[in-house]
């Protein structure tokens, strides 16, 4: 069935909460800099304040326009040619509720090997929601590089065994 009209500011507020659940755990990933990127943390925690800093927390600086404001701008129609409505939104709105709450869990607990799956995990389920949620709203994008700068920097398992 298609999205309606008056389904339409339920589903925008459903892509804000998981896009801002998301963040949260990106600000916990800066928390855990040390523990998961050691001498590569103050990079990693350098990005992420850049990314927050000029997509989230000083847009009127960078010229970006908030998450909340291009979510609550994106028509009816761009929301359904991304997926993210119906069974589709469900499905991806419980898979982004699910990792972000495991990897937070994970991290809180004290980084150690068993942390890598659920960060692998997280990675391809936030890919699949920001490969839906830049079409639609038009952002995104840095987001999703951001996280690639994440999984890119990590260590090595062979590392991780040495230390």
């Amino acid at each position: 069935m298609p999205l309606s009209d008056n389904d339409l500011r339920e589903v925008q507020g459903r892509v804000l909460r998981m896009f801002m659940d998301t963040i949260a755990t990106v600000e916990t990933i800066a928390r855990q800099a040390d523990a998961i990127y050691g001498d590569r943390a103050a990079d990693v925690r350098a990005a992420i304040t850049e990314y927050l800093d000029d997509f989230l927390r000083h847009t009127e600086a960078s010229g970006e326009q908030h998450p909340e404001q291009l979510i609550y701008e994106t028509p009816r129609q761009r929301f359904q040619r991304a997926g993210l409505y119906g069974m589709q939104l469900d499905i991806k709105e419980r898979q982004v509720s699910r990792v972000n709450a495991t990897l937070r869990e994970r991290l809180a607990g004290g980084v150690r090997r068993l942390w890598q799956q659920p960060f692998r995990k997280w990675i391809d389920v936030i890919n699949n929601f920001l490969g839906s949620l830049a079409p639609a709203t038009g952002m995104g994008e840095a987001l999703r590089e951001l996280k690639d700068c994440l999984r890119d920097e990590l260590p090595d398992e062979d590392d991780e065994a040495q230390a």
